[in-house]
């Protein structure tokens, strides 16, 4: 694995802390070794306009679209392309069920690691008004 670059206001180094925030995500899936339990990483989904977000999950049998931020301070922020583009994907992504007919969509999520505290997650309205989130820590909010 490459290591992580010494400057921390690089362009290099918020890469590698937001690929490791995704990656440590990916194994909590993984490594729960449950049925209806498992994720995967799509690359590079920070880049360009495309809707597409962080990890695709399943939860239990809940399908999940999934916005990994890192964040060092005790809040994290999401632009309201984010939110748009997480939302956009959220709708697109349609999958029907053979047997009654239903269809139904992932949930958008986003889940923020506060480096050396925790992670927070916010499930996200798939309907509504799009625009900035902050997310804050409090110490209750160890998990």
């Amino acid at each position: 694995m490459p290591r992580k670059p010494q400057d921390s206001a690089s362009p290099r180094y918020k890469a590698r802390v937001g690929y490791e925030g995704e990656y440590s995500l990916l194994r909590r899936f993984i490594e729960a070794s449950e049925d209806g339990c498992y994720a995967v990483r799509t690359p590079g989904s920070g880049a360009g306009k495309m809707a597409k977000p962080d990890i695709i999950a399943v939860d239990h049998g809940e399908l999940l679209a999934i916005e990994v931020k890192s964040s060092s301070k005790r809040y994290a922020m999401l632009e309201v392309e984010q939110v748009k583009r997480l939302k956009d994907f959220s709708k697109r992504f349609r999958i029907k069920c053979p047997h009654c007919g239903g269809e139904f969509h992932p949930k958008p999520v986003v889940a923020i690691r506060f480096l050396g505290r925790g992670w927070r997650f916010l499930e996200l309205p798939l309907n509504g008004e799009d625009r900035s989130i902050t997310i804050r820590w409090s110490e209750g909010d160890r998990k």
